[in-house]
């Protein structure tokens, strides 16, 4: 079970860069990518802290405000960490 909580903990922490790195693009806050998508600015900070594990949906409503295919907050390689 320990070895699941470790990848888990590190796919959560890749999805994360992944919406900071795209709200960095966009240069937005995450106040402001929390406001599009009726959100919390705490959540945001969690997502990108790799501490949440946003739903499909929320991970929907990012992508779309981020102006992003959805695909792309997966690009997720684990091995490479």
């Amino acid at each position: 079970m320990k070895k699941n909580e470790a990848i888990k903990g590190k796919i959560l922490k890749k999805l994360g860069k992944n919406v900071s790195h795209f709200r960095d693009k966009l240069n937005i806050t995450q106040e402001k990518l929390a406001e599009k998508i009726d959100a919390e600015r705490s959540y945001i900070a969690a997502i990108e802290g790799g501490s949440k594990s946003p739903s499909v949906y929320c991970l929907y409503q990012l992508a779309k405000a981020l102006n992003i295919p959805l695909k792309e907050l997966f690009d997720i390689n684990i091995e490479k960490q």
